[in-house]
């Protein structure tokens, strides 16, 4: 069934059948409408792919696979999978709630029968109608889907301000992956919409909007650099990294950085950001993380390895040294290409553990070194506790390793503590 028959259809109905809603209040076209609300056979209804409660895991499944059409049946499963996927315990309990004390929230469609507002609830009503086990008798009402029917004159523009409203005002918004309000907002810049209109439609500030503007930017950056364009499920997990690495690259790209080390802009900046980007993949932990990017405080010039200069030079030659000799990865089109009826996303992550797996001895050691002269340099002014720490590390090699004797490095780090401390005892008369 085309859109041209649903709409002809679902006209019909609403000629023939009393609504089961009536005086429902929405702003329309500017204004406060009433609307009345119909129990709508589903048959004559379809799914938006692009709702956005799915919104970053539809953009990736295309990006794999093909674009989503919702007259096909392989992909309704698709679209049905990826609903029951982004919330499974609270689409459990809808569901469970769905049968036993019906529908209670009205969803919005348009007039040619696209669900705007309630597909998920729509295709747990269409599970629990197709499920056998379930008696026809309690599940009868699972047929019908309960909703206001927008006019035909309901423009593009119009039904994507509401959406967006209804799914992601500040009511609503919380039920929402982490991703989703970053894309939401591109596509409502993409149709037109200013930042003020955005920010009230989604229930925020503008400032938040244009936050979410400059952390999506970053992110397709992240995505195109490791040749995940467009596939937005890559950034599961990581949202907060982008969020603390857009405001450090904000501070660092104005120029007023204070008591800051005389770094370039461009070059400097964007050695950092490719080596967040890495970290970022790598996993690091958010309170590590923080660690390399944090901006300078006006009691703490030290707070990050970017922020001194000669921490930060020998933290990322090595970090490139190492990223250069690692071996080159197979392209993600390579894996497109190849993939056949394989999961292709379980591809991609382990495309990700195999590129983890090279690098974690190196990036590991080389952060851990690294912050450990950040934390000494922290702690200068406090002499006694770095010779504690200097004598805990000390006593805790292991003499007995076979390395402990076999390693060249050894005799000359031993004659660098020795000349350590023939400086300390001069200085102390001794």
């Amino acid at each position: 069934m085309d859109a041209e028959q649903r709409k002809l259809l679902l006209t019909e109905f609403i000629q023939s059948h009393d609504p089961s809603m009536k005086g429902i209040p929405l702003t329309f076209n500017g204004e406060l409408k009433r609307f009345d609300a119909w129990s709508i056979p589903l048959e004559m209804l379809t799914y938006n792919p692009y709702n956005g409660r799915i919104g970053s895991a539809v953009k990736s499944y295309e990006k794999q696979n093909h674009p989503l059409d919702t007259e096909n049946p392989d992909d309704i499963r698709v679209i049905e999978k990826l609903l029951w996927d982004s919330k499974p315990d609270a689409n459990q309990r809808t569901q469970n709630s769905l049968l036993r004390e019906h529908q209670l929230r009205f969803g919005i469609v348009t007039a040619n029968g696209m669900i705007i507002d309630g597909n998920r609830r729509a295709y747990l009503l269409n599970k629990i109608w197709n499920d056998t086990s379930i008696d026809v008798t309690a599940k009868g009402h699972t047929k019908f889907f309960l909703a206001v029917v927008l006019p035909v004159d309901a423009d593009k523009r119009e039904i994507l301000r509401l959406e967006t409203s209804l799914q992601m005002g500040e009511d609503a918004k919380v039920d929402y992956g982490p991703i989703e309000k970053y894309l939401k907002t591109k596509d409502l810049e993409t149709e037109g919409f200013t930042i003020d209109e955005i920010a009230a439609f989604m229930g925020v500030k503008t400032t938040e909007v244009k936050d979410y503007q400059r952390i999506l930017a970053l992110m397709d950056d992240y995505l195109d650099t490791y040749g995940y364009g467009g596939i937005y499920t890559m950034l599961e997990t990581r949202e907060d990294s982008f969020i603390k690495l857009q405001i450090a690259l904000r501070h660092y790209r104005s120029g007023n950085a204070t008591k800051m080390w005389d770094y370039d802009i461009e070059r400097d900046v964007s050695d950092l950001t490719m080596v967040a980007f890495d970290y970022i993949r790598f996993g690091l932990d958010q309170r590590d993380f923080r660690d390399i990017i944090n901006k300078p405080a006006n009691n703490s010039v030290d707070r990050s390895l970017f922020s001194n200069k000669a921490i930060w030079k020998d933290f990322s030659a090595t970090h490139f040294a190492t990223m250069n000799a690692i071996p080159e990865e197979e392209s993600v089109d390579s894996i497109l290409q190849n993939a056949g009826v394989a999961d292709i996303h379980r591809l991609l992550i382990a495309r990700n553990h195999k590129w983890r797996n090279a690098v974690e001895r190196q990036f590991t050691d080389n952060f851990i070194q690294s912050r450990d002269k950040l934390f000494n340099k922290q702690q200068a002014a406090e002499p006694v506790k770095l010779f504690k720490k200097a004598i805990s590390a000390l006593m805790a090699i292991d003499k007995s390793l076979p390395s402990f004797i076999t390693d060249p490095s050894i005799p000359a780090h031993i004659q660098e503590i020795e000349k350590l401390l023939k400086e300390f005892k001069m200085i102390l008369g001794e």
